[in-house]
């Protein structure tokens, strides 16, 4: 594991998810009050407590969620074990499936088959241990506060932290994903993924005109209004080219085809290996139902 300061009070986290870095980020806010933002999965949790004992950090308050994805969250309950006072902060659509994780792991089960036993437990914690955000509060760690952004888009319990001192926005997956840090940045787009309210979302966070984005998969990086800029024109095209194919009668295939065609970050994705084909394809699908939905529901 690894931790690179961002700020005087802004630090990321980088734990090994079975062995691999840049799976996940976890980012820790020190004020005199400490927090972290998505701890991951059960088996990426032991690092990032490794890494806060390392860096002192032995009481901790808030364990913040972007989402309540099981990549994101699904150890929330191993942290709990080992800081007793902490409390855990998600969106009012999320905090009962933290609190009951059974309906969670039941769509994740769906998406993912034999492959969720890799994101290790998943358990429940207590309601009295979760609070309900709201749009646009602030949390005041003394020192350092944090804004809280609802962001939906990938998912109806999305997120973002804004530290206004410093400028940098945690953004979840609400402005895509840098997959296995291959240089491009594409959708990460898991079922029922509503492009809609995505673009408005990344509206919403460039009024904020942060410096510094930091990504939940994987980094930081400087020009953070730029890149909402350009991930938004992405999320557009793709969002268009997933209608009119829809319209058109056009198969996934088809549609695929034309997205490689007019998105270079996708083609360059799709072309480095079959993972990164997969990944364009799979992000792809979920554009393509939202606007079999739309048609059906306008």
């Amino acid at each position: 594991m690894s931790v690179e300061a961002i700020t005087d009070t802004i630090s990321m986290i980088d734990s090994p998810y079975h062995g691999l870095g840049e799976v996940l980020e976890t980012y820790l806010i020190q004020g005199q009050k400490s927090a972290v933002i998505d701890p991951g999965p059960a088996p990426l949790v032991p690092g990032v407590i490794e890494t806060l004992e390392a860096t002192g950090v032995t009481h901790l308050d808030y364990i913040l969620l972007t989402h309540i994805h099981i990549d994101h969250a699904g150890g929330c309950w191993k942290m709990l074990e080992t800081y007793p006072d902490a409390t855990i902060h998600c969106h009012p659509r999320g905090a009962e499936h933290v609190i009951d994780p059974s309906r969670l792991l039941a769509a994740a089960g769906k998406i993912f088959g034999d492959a969720l036993s890799e994101f290790g437990e998943v358990r429940g914690v207590p309601a009295e241990r979760v609070a309900e955000s709201t749009d646009g509060e602030t949390l005041n760690l003394g020192g350092v506060s944090l804004e809280t952004i609802w962001t939906p888009g990938h998912s109806s319990h999305s997120q973002s932290y804004f530290e206004p001192d410093s400028g940098v926005v945690f953004a979840g997956d609400a402005a895509g994903y840098y997959p296995g840090n291959k240089g491009v940045l594409v959708p990460d787009a898991p079922p029922p993924h509503n492009p809609a309210q995505a673009a408005d979302s990344l509206l919403k966070l460039m009024r904020y005109e942060p410096k510094t984005i930091a990504y939940s998969h994987f980094g930081y990086y400087d020009e953070a209004t730029t890149r909402l800029e350009r991930f938004l024109d992405q999320t557009r095209l793709w969002d268009r080219l997933a209608q009119d194919g829809v319209e058109a009668g056009l198969s996934l295939n088809d549609i695929f085809d034309l997205l490689v065609e007019e998105d270079p970050e996708a083609r360059e994705l799709a072309g480095i290996d079959e993972e990164g084909k997969r990944a364009v394809y799979f992000n792809l699908k979920s554009f393509v139902g939202y606007a079999k939905w739309r048609r059906k529901s306008p």
